[in-house]
């Protein structure tokens, strides 16, 4: 197999691009790593082992390039800084670098079988056939500038490391005494009988006095501070827009509709069923027999098909393989058993248990659609035309209103904040990629020429005609939101109250169904667990009733809706625990997996101290910049 693998060799990048030769463990940290000066080409030294500058960088660039793709948006040389990627991919080569020492020692070697079966295991490596691609382990090496040897040599290090972890946490289970707390904790819920609080509509609260509201507005002033706005001059080129002004002529319509036909035809469709015979004579008895009498069905047993295995499926000829066998199928009657058929790869029976006819939609039925592909054409056809005549005009020093004005073009005005909403706070939805056009035009000067915002099949130009700075509303600009803002709070305020006025009474010996009575409310009852219950209880919810004694009063925070919950705790329920019982949950897998990593974590901490690992800050600092990672 290695002869097959053997052709180059790899950086780093593979480790991390590949995702294969890094271990499974927790990142380890390196805040106990002596730091130091040394040779501007090392990063870190372990043992006699040192990690070139190169090495790192390559490995630092490879991860910020991963999380980048996997958060699916640039991760920026500073975002990394500040959230210790340099650390961490530091840490890794150092752990990794102290455990190839202690294999070493150990004599651990990996055979070239062993590399060339955990390659040819490799999901990544795999083609549609589910077995290892040569070819696509040569395209991803090559695509990400990896060299096969090198490679190799990887792969055999790190099975080695991990040959010598498994031996450290092999014999690792998860204690029965952790198992049955965890599964006490996990397992428990509560029973209650609850009243659902319902919040008053905010326009229900009794409106505040003038005092009250100026005070809650002192208060909260800088919360209702105006952002700044910025006036823009809008010219869209839309598609769309351009397509619904176009008239298209009946001789359009009808030409497009001759010339495209088939494409508003739903062919014929059958439902065949088939038995394959290895010969023509025994096709010609199986007929012979049902002709006498016998039934498909029972030919379809003797050559011990299933009707799944008999079913073609609802076929139209064109779906059909075989030319001559879909022939047959498409001349037979319905519900009849055809003469054997002599296919191109097999002798067949057919039989045909149901058709949907072909069907043709009228040009009276798909004008609609039609008049809005051919305007769409046009309008995509001129887009690109406009497009460059504006820019052309805009080159020679015309504003967008004169543009406008020659194009038979409009020219609207907005005025937005940065997130692209309107002075009521709404989003202005009928400007394409507003958020888009918003982040420019808040990056633009006043009267400056800029390049159009492309929004998808569209164009957006804008000018910025004003700009209304930041600043701290006064009491009357601000008097119908803070009013609204304190009805919302009132409100809240008063369901607070109300639930605490239940708890009370109930407390004093009234019961929960009194209680509903009065109040005209229902008593629920429900069992929730510490991670909520089914339909009603939230997750935070459950925290409240975990914090309540059993037989005990208790409210929970406000729902999504605003609504709270006044419960009684009826009961405490706790599945008992047996350790003989299979893990369905991975219960036993996950604790041994989470002691082993603390296990080979402490290993590889002890293992690097007695080693001695140094970091050289200055190198390091020059790959992350700005300072450590």
């Amino acid at each position: 197999m290695l002869q097959l693998l053997r052709k180059g060799a790899a950086g780093w990048f593979a480790k991390i691009f590949l995702g294969a030769l890094v271990l499974s463990f927790a990142v380890w940290g390196i805040e106990d790593v002596f730091r130091s000066g040394g040779s501007p080409n090392v990063a870190a030294k372990v043992g006699d082992r040192e990690i070139s500058v190169e090495t790192f960088r390559q490995s630092y660039r490879n991860e910020i390039q991963r999380v980048s793709e996997q958060a699916r948006r640039p991760i920026t040389p500073e975002i990394a800084r500040m959230a210790g990627f340099g650390d961490r991919v530091l840490g890794n080569l150092i752990n990794e670098a102290a455990l190839d020492q202690r294999a070493q020692a150990l004599g651990l070697t990996v055979s070239d079988d062993e590399v060339a079966r955990e390659i040819a295991d490799d999901e990544i490596f795999k083609g549609l056939d589910g077995r290892f691609d040569r070819n696509r382990f040569n395209e991803i090496l090559r695509s990400n500038g990896l060299r096969e040897s090198d490679y190799v040599a990887l792969q055999r290090a790190f099975t080695a490391r991990r040959q010598l972890t498994d031996a450290l946490t092999g014999a690792v289970v998860a204690p029965a005494a952790m198992r049955e707390a965890l599964h006490a904790f996990s397992s428990e819920s509560r029973t209650i009988s609850y009243l659902t609080l319902a919040p008053e509509a905010p326009s229900a609260v009794p409106a505040p006095s003038e005092q009250a509201l100026k005070a809650f507005f002192e208060e909260r002033k800088g919360s209702f501070a105006a952002p700044e706005y910025r006036k823009l001059a809008i010219l869209t080129l839309d598609p769309a827009a351009i397509a619904a002004t176009k008239q298209v002529s009946e001789q359009d319509l009808r030409a497009y509709f001759d010339q495209n036909k088939p494409t508003y035809v739903t062919p014929e469709k059958r439902s065949i069923e088939q038995i394959t015979y290895p010969s023509l004579d025994e096709a010609k008895a199986a007929s012979d027999r049902i002709k006498g009498g016998g039934l498909f069905e029972q030919e379809m047993i003797a050559r011990k098909l299933a009707p799944t295995d008999a079913f073609l499926g609802n076929l139209t000829k064109a779906e059909m393989f075989d030319k001559k066998i879909a022939d047959a199928a498409f001349a037979l009657a319905p519900n009849t058993v055809s003469e054997p058929v002599e296919g191109s790869f097999s002798t067949v029976l057919l039989r045909v248990t149901g058709v949907q006819q072909e069907q043709a939609r009228r040009f009276e039925d798909v004008r609609g659609e039609i008049r809005k592909v051919i305007a769409d054409q046009q309008a995509r056809s001129e887009l690109r035309g406009l497009h460059d005549k504006i820019d052309e005009a805009r080159l020679g020093g015309q504003t967008l209103d004169e543009i406008a004005k020659a194009q038979g073009l409009k020219v609207r005005t907005i005025e937005i904040d940065a997130q692209g909403a309107d002075k009521a706070g709404n989003p202005v939805t009928d400007v394409p990629e507003i958020s888009k056009v918003a982040e420019a035009a808040f990056a633009a000067q006043v009267g400056a020429e800029n390049e159009a915002v492309t929004a998808g099949d569209a164009y957006v130009w804008y000018e910025v005609r004003e700009i209304a700075p930041a600043h701290d509303r006064n009491f009357e600009e601000a008097r119908a939101t803070a009013e609204a803002r304190w009805r919302e709070e009132e409100a809240r305020k008063r369901l607070a109250t109300r639930a605490d006025a239940i708890i009370a009474e109930l407390k004093g010996g009234r019961t929960l169904e009194q209680v509903a009575q009065a109040q005209k409310l229902e008593v629920d009852q429900s069992e929730t667990t510490r991670s909520g219950g089914a339909p009603d209880i939230t997750a935070e919810q459950a925290t409240a009733v975990f914090a309540t004694p059993v037989d005990g009063f208790g409210k929970t925070a406000p729902n999504e809706q605003g609504a709270r919950l006044v419960f009684r705790v009826t009961a405490e329920n706790t599945r008992p625990f047996d350790p003989n019982a299979p893990d369905l949950s991975g219960q036993a897998d996950r604790i041994a997996q989470g002691l082993g990593a603390d296990l080979v974590t402490s290993f590889v901490r002890r293992l690097r101290n007695d080693l001695g690992a140094e970091i050289n800050a200055g190198a390091v600092a020059q790959v992350v910049g700005g300072g450590e990672g």
